[in-house]
């Protein structure tokens, strides 16, 4: 007795299992076709399909001849299910006792494929025919002698075809990083092809391209999708400024974390009055020194010790040019000494700032009215708060007569 239409085309195929660790997390099988190498999700009916529309059929020597055979008296078709010629109906006298095969119902007319390819316009190869006037399908891949070391075939991972079917580049396609979790599950819309299938489908939704679910793959999908990656191209800051890198160059791939801020502490420094050196190469030198202060954040409080100097520079337009020097003491019991250094710039309308350079009408200034913005950095040989040594501040202050405050924000 011949063998039936499913067994012929699970011959087509090889089945395996993506994980053969977990089968938990991976319960269908997968299947390979023999003759093209496309992976799919086993399904009979669409394995049928393909075999129907499969390209690498096309002039495979172990592929059957189109025959075409007289309809049989009560009109049903070939037993496979398959017509022997492509426009029109063919039959076989059943070959044994029973209801005649399901026809796979194989459209009339020029249609065309999924893959774009009209079925009608050359005579095609089809891999089922009648069963008694066919050679068999090539045999599937050989199954490991039984052993403690054998691996069952259904557990294998098919066959390397990298001489005809070269890996592409993927290291090359994109500089993005691997998208988290969460945007790969919103970049698929999840179905179920048919409602007896077990294993959901998705589909993309930037390409619309569809596949078995599977996250990884799904994760290598995006970065290979064209349309995906153009649109996270476009969600980086740099590249939407005014002037941006030429396209193709590795800077508009690259997705930079942004730094955010927050306030970390707050300083008061009382100063003395300033010594004014003169005009320098520069511009006009003043010479302040800090009588002290106090200090309190997040992460400690203490005292701005005496003796600190702010040596600044005054520019074109009364612009201030700030550098200073001083030290932070802790409250603990054993204190912990900190050398803060400050760079900056005072900036603003000229009447505002000759306002501000006047002690008895600097507190009637609104600080909104100028700009005191300065960066800080940090040293300590104390390991209690070592982590100041690579930390960033950026500051924004205000004057009041002899007084300055800062609030410092940590660069995160």
């Amino acid at each position: 007795m011949g063998r039936t239409v499913d067994q012929e085309v699970h011959a087509a195929f090889v089945e395996f299992r993506a994980k053969d660790d977990d089968k938990a997390r991976d319960p269908c099988l997968s299947v390979q076709c023999i003759y093209c190498q496309q992976i799919r999700a086993k399904n009979t009916s669409r394995q049928k399909q393909h075999l129907l529309e499969c390209p690498g059929l096309r002039g495979h020597p172990s592929a059957p001849q189109p025959q075409a055979t007289a309809p049989g008296p009560n009109g049903i078709g070939a037993t496979n299910g398959y017509s022997a010629t492509p426009n029109g109906p063919s039959a076989a006298a059943p070959t044994g006792p029973g209801p005649a095969a399901a026809q796979l119902g194989t459209p009339s007319g020029p249609t065309m494929m999924s893959n774009g390819v009209n079925p009608h316009a050359t005579p095609i190869q089809t891999p089922l025919q009648n069963l008694q006037n066919r050679p068999s399908l090539p045999a599937p891949v050989p199954q490991a002698a039984p052993g403690p070391s054998a691996t069952p075939l259904s557990q294998q991972r098919p066959p390397s075809h990298s001489a005809s079917k070269p890996k592409p580049n993927r290291q090359s396609t994109s500089n993005l990083p691997a998208p988290p979790l969460d945007d790969v599950h919103a970049a698929f819309v999840e179905f179920r092809a048919k409602e007896e299938d077990k294993c959901l489908s998705v589909q993309c939704i930037y390409c619309q391209q569809v596949r078995a679910k599977n996250t990884s793959r799904q994760r290598q999908h995006l970065l290979e999708c064209p349309t995906y990656l153009n649109v996270m191209k476009d969600s980086i800051p740099a590249n939407n400024l005014l002037h941006t890198f030429p396209e193709g160059d590795v800077a508009r791939s690259l997705q930079i974390p942004v730094p955010s801020v927050e306030l970390d502490f707050r300083m008061s420094i009382k100063l003395n009055p300033r010594v004014n050196i003169g005009n320098g190469i520069w511009g006009s030198r003043d010479w302040v020194s800090f009588i002290g202060g106090q200090w309190a954040g997040r992460w400690g409080k203490g005292i701005v010790l005496p003796g600190g100097q702010d040596s600044q520079v005054t520019v074109k337009e009364l612009a201030t040019s700030i550098g200073a020097n001083y030290v932070l003491q802790t409250a603990d019991e054993q204190p912990a000494y900190i050398i803060v250094k400050t760079k900056g710039w005072l900036t603003g309308a000229k009447d505002v700032l000759e306002k501000l350079a006047d002690p008895n009408v600097a507190d009637s200034i609104n600080p909104s009215t100028y700009k005191y913005r300065v960066n800080l950095s940090m040293e300590t040989g104390d390991d209690r708060y070592a982590f100041v040594n690579t930390v960033m501040w950026v500051g924004s202050g205000c004057r009041r007569g002899h007084e300055v405050i800062i609030d410092s924000f940590r660069l995160n």
